[in-house]
């Protein structure tokens, strides 16, 4: 068995796009055979990921409009979950004990980036960082420090071709990271399909679909994660991912007596910030985005996305499991908001703890970010709402 090179190293010859090749159309069939070539597997298993792939290849090269840097950085991220999801099949899953997690889950853009980086320096609760996202699994022969590495270039690559997307959501090698990377392995992810790529047959077809295979995936990875660098005992992995507000039955499911945190923000400021982060990380990927056309997709993606979170997190077998927590407190008293969430897990703020979040705040001050509201075509922002409204707020 091959052990393959370092998963989802760049495809250029130096991993920051200088020397890379054109890239040639997507295939789904040629990113298997060469996914197979690298790991020298072939047991994808379950077949039910294939249509999933096919559908997102098809609308990337046909709906997507991507450019040639586009189009590789498509192409590595296929290749890099076809190589997981042969070695997830390879490995044995490790039989390492999760407790439930905690879940922040809302829009983007509804601080749970600030939220969820001072949770994880309670030392009761495990954020997975963004190198153990991209390489959940270890290949025989591979070190950690080659994959801690690899994300290193993964990152200079982002401030490099998308300065605009790093300065907005700015992230790092060893930081907290988004668990959205996890769903990749079975190609159902609401972050591809609605924000980083115009791909709209496939998200509409994404939102219609049943994620509890995705799901499992990500939790076997998360295994992986936990047995490559342990956790204390009895703590819990602290998640985040814009990519669950459209599918938490199924996150419910597969992570039984999950507890979350529901982050609310003025729906149309947040729909405008939303917009910002969209038109950022389409820029990256292709030369022909229409922000009008971003406005309405946005729009009608929340509205969604928003009535499918509160149908969820108000069912009386969830609802008091859930802790919600407004965008304008967070941003206005971290502090005493990160105590808040904390003391509802059950769980200390000592003394060292706020030293940490204090430190953490002072050394990652709060990134200005434009709501480009009048370009993508919609309405100035009324005033914040006086009271909790689900239909209201996000």
């Amino acid at each position: 068995m091959n052990a393959g090179p370092v998963p989802g190293r760049a495809l250029s010859e130096d991993g920051h796009g200088r020397g890379r090749a054109p890239v040639e159309r997507l295939d789904a069939a040629a990113l298997r055979a060469e996914a197979v070539r690298r790991t020298g597997l072939a047991d994808f298993g379950a077949p039910g990921h294939g249509p999933a792939l096919d559908l997102l290849v098809q609308a990337l090269e046909t709906e997507a409009r991507l450019s040639p840097a586009g189009r590789a950085e498509a192409r590595d991220t296929l290749l890099r979950a076809l190589c997981t999801r042969l070695w997830l099949h390879a490995l044995p899953e490790p039989p390492v004990r999760q407790e439930p997690p905690v879940v922040l889950v809302g829009l983007p853009r509804t601080g749970s980036t600030l939220l969820h980086r001072l949770l994880a320096h309670h030392p009761a609760l495990r954020a997975p960082r963004l190198w153990e996202l991209l390489a959940p699994v270890t290949p025989p022969g591979v070190r950690a420090a080659d994959l801690f590495a690899d994300a290193e270039r993964h990152v200079a690559d982002l401030v490099r071709t998308a300065p605009d997307l790093a300065r907005v959501h700015p992230t790092g090698a060893n930081e907290p990271e988004e668990c959205e990377h996890l769903m990749n392995t079975d190609f159902r992810n609401s972050v591809l399909g609605l924000l980083s790529y115009r791909v709209p047959t496939y998200a509409s077809w994404l939102a219609g679909q049943d994620l509890t295979a995705a799901y499992t995936l990500h939790r076997a990875q998360l295994a992986h994660i936990l047995a490559r660098r342990p956790a204390p005992a009895g703590s819990r992995l602290v998640l985040k991912s814009p990519s669950h507000l459209w599918h938490l039955p199924a996150l419910d499911r597969v992570h039984p007596g999950a507890r979350f945190v529901v982050l609310e923000r003025g729906r149309e400021e947040a729909i405008g910030s939303v917009c910002g982060l969209v038109s950022a990380a389409r820029r990256k990927r292709s030369e022909a985005v229409d922000p009008v056309e971003i406005g309405r997709d946005m729009t009608a993606a929340t509205h969604a996305g928003l009535s499918r979170m509160y149908a969820f997190t108000t069912d009386p077998s969830v609802a008091d499991r859930c802790l919600t927590v407004r965008f304008a407190d967070l941003v206005a008293d971290p502090d005493t908001t990160a105590r808040r969430v904390v003391d509802w897990l059950g769980l200390a703020a000592d003394g060292a703890l706020r030293r940490r979040w204090h430190d953490h705040l002072s050394r990652n001050p709060r990134p200005e970010h434009v709501h480009p509201r009048a370009a993508c075509g919609l309405p100035p922002a009324g005033p914040r709402p006086a009271s909790h409204d689900p239909e209201a707020t996000s």
